[in-house]
């Protein structure tokens, strides 16, 4: 169909809320009624701004949908506790927008389409990001602190957020975490390398793009962040990285707080996998706050405890965190147990979002994941909904 000011206003629209579903400060001050908004205005673009949905799709859509629906009811009446159904709930209407989205991908627009929209949004991150680190300088004794959610933060005019964890003294001056729009640093690095594979592998369309999307992933000082910028240009220029294997294993990542960092992402590698061990088949439920209460309490056998030191070459530092999992995939497996976590993986693998440097990309997904509790936001869901659909549809007409 022919695709009009309006149609692209409204995908663009729909597709930046996506992205600020995946960690924006935005959907953590307002996360259910921004989230319920994005499902009406997904039904309304579904709707209004496409052409009748195609027998094939609507077929191989439906069976993935109702599959998906089957496996989080299975995991709510399974759950050890009494789930809250809220989340549930929340975690309902997230799937269901991802399912949305991918049905108007492939009825009404492409693939490339979408990547062309996404392009833009993230080009708009990466100069808000620019300006962000910069601006920090000239209005630092200026700022206000907001509590957004659990995270406590400063901010200028609500448009620029900083943190004050872990940033970096150099020559007498204070440089700050770049964490642009997103809840943190690690979660901005995300969108910035996504901007940086698909201007390498892509689009190809302005190097400097590449000059400044390297500068931007510098400054919101990400261990992940630094690794994928240096996978995706040593694919680009067929260079070597040994550096930054040698960086990232180097005794002063482990010091002060990067080693309390590094203990809670490998608590959080070995600690949820011990659970899912535990809890094979339907995991202890996707409830977070449970999850947590859980952990809390949860001790791990001695066999875990050695392996994390034997692996990390760092004692646990707790029993326990009362913090969420940093990592999604792991939380996956903790929440839903290992059948129902593999094959969302696999569909997760199989995705037809972003066909081209297929395994790049997932590298750089994968990566990001294991070191944020990104993946049943919106905005990550649709991969999974995308390989699913993919994997159904032999089964379909």
């Amino acid at each position: 169909m022919k695709i009009n000011f309006t149609h692209r206003f409204f995908d663009l629209f729909f597709i930046s809320l996506l992205v600020f579903s995946g960690g924006g400060l935005l959907f953590i001050v307002n996360r259910n009624i921004l989230s319920l908004f994005l499902f009406f205005i997904s039904l309304f673009i579904l709707f209004f701004m496409g052409k009748k949905i195609k027998q094939s799709i609507f077929n191989s859509a439906g069976l993935s949908f109702l599959v998906f629906l089957l496996l989080l009811l299975i995991n709510y009446f399974t759950a050890l506790d009494s789930p809250n159904f809220l989340q549930y709930g929340f975690n309902l209407l997230s799937i269901s927008i991802s399912f949305i989205f991918v049905i108007h991908i492939l009825n009404n627009r492409s693939h490339i389409y979408f990547l062309e929209l996404l392009y833009l949004i993230l080009k708009v991150i990466l100069y808000h990001s620019i300006l962000s680190f910069f601006i920090y300088f000239f209005v630092s004794e200026n700022l206000f602190d907001v509590k957004i959610g659990n995270h406590e933060l400063s901010s200028f005019m609500y448009i620029f957020y900083y943190t004050t964890e872990n940033n970096v003294s150099f020559i007498g001056i204070d440089f700050i975490r770049n964490q642009g729009l997103f809840w943190e640093p690690g979660v901005n690095q995300f969108y910035l390398n996504l901007l940086l594979f698909l201007e390498g592998f892509i689009f190809k369309k302005r190097k400097w793009i590449i000059f400044l999307t390297i500068f931007a992933i510098i400054t919101t000082y990400s261990t992940t962040g630094y690794l994928i910028m240096m996978i995706i240009l040593f694919t680009i220029m067929k260079s070597s990285f040994y550096f930054i294997a040698k960086t990232n294993l180097s005794p002063d990542e482990f010091e002060g707080s990067k080693q309390n960092s590094f203990a809670k992402r490998s608590l959080d590698l070995v600690q949820p996998i011990a659970i899912g061990i535990d809890y094979p088949l339907t995991g202890i439920g996707l409830d977070r706050d449970y999850f947590q209460d859980f952990r809390s309490d949860y001790q791990m056998e001695d066999r875990y405890v050695r392996f994390l030191k034997n692996t990390t070459g760092l004692e646990k530092i707790s029993e326990s965190t009362e913090k969420g999992s940093t990592n999604s995939i792991t939380y996956l497996i903790a929440s839903m147990g290992f059948p129902v976590s593999l094959f969302l993986l696999y569909c997760f693998i199989r995705q037809e979002l972003v066909t081209s440097r297929r395994k790049i990309f997932l590298v750089i997904l994968i990566l990001s994941l294991i070191s944020e509790p990104i993946l049943w936001r919106p905005f990550f869901l649709i991969f999974i909904v995308s390989g699913m659909i993919s994997f159904f549809r032999k089964f379909t007409k």
